[in-house]
């Protein structure tokens, strides 16, 4: 009696396909993971920026109380009031404008506290800009009750899941809301933020 061997075709090239598939199903969780990992790598830089930005200023303006919103007094016999450090104006307007410079240089030349104030909003301004993509700010207050400052920046990760930019989130009245949780990532109202931007306010006490 004859005896019939039959051989098994096409193991080994079955065995290649399922090994490479799993392969590639490996390399996309792989890029999955270097993807979240740039992205929250992003959003802590971004985070680190806006830290730094809020202690420059708060530095600037403690070293310049007499040139802040809302000081008033005699020094000298002569009164004093100092204007500075307001910044109200809108996002888009921020955005659009030229690096800001102003004259004379007081790391240089003396200044009076005023022309401090200006020089230190226009230094701030372009830290803003040189740190963080469509970066701005926005100042509001007097060195009486503490200055409210907000550090506007674009942010390309905020998107929902069909890569349509996130509303922002409006303070509506800034006094209130800083006595809330969620404040601190709220957008000034008449700074008139577009979606897709984001914001952290804080507040800066003299």
């Amino acid at each position: 009696m004859k005896t019939t061997i039959r051989r098994q075709a096409g193991s080994t090239l079955i065995e290649a396909l399922v090994a490479l598939l799993i392969f590639a199903l490996g390399m996309v969780g792989i890029a999955g993971l270097m993807a979240s990992a740039l992205k929250y790598q992003v959003g802590n830089e971004a985070r680190l920026n806006v830290s730094a930005a809020i202690n420059d200023l708060s530095e600037r303006i403690r070293s310049n109380v007499t040139g802040a919103k809302g000081f008033n007094a005699i020094i000298g016999g002569v009164t004093t009031t100092g204007t500075g450090y307001d910044l109200a104006q809108t996002y888009a307007t921020q955005v659009a404008a030229a690096a800001s410079t102003y004259s004379p240089d007081c790391s240089a030349a003396s200044c009076t506290p005023a022309q401090l104030a200006a020089y230190d909003q226009a230094k701030w301004r372009n830290l803003l800009r040189a740190t963080l993509p469509g970066g701005a700010g926005y100042i509001t207050g007097d060195v009486t009750t503490g200055f409210t400052v907000s550090v506007m920046w674009f942010d390309k990760n905020a998107v929902d899941s069909d890569d349509v930019a996130l509303a922002k989130k409006n303070c509506t009245d800034l006094v209130a809301d800083q006595n809330k949780a969620g404040a601190r990532f709220c957008c000034p109202a008449n700074a008139a933020v577009p979606d897709g931007v984001r914001c952290y306010t804080t507040r800066v006490l003299p």
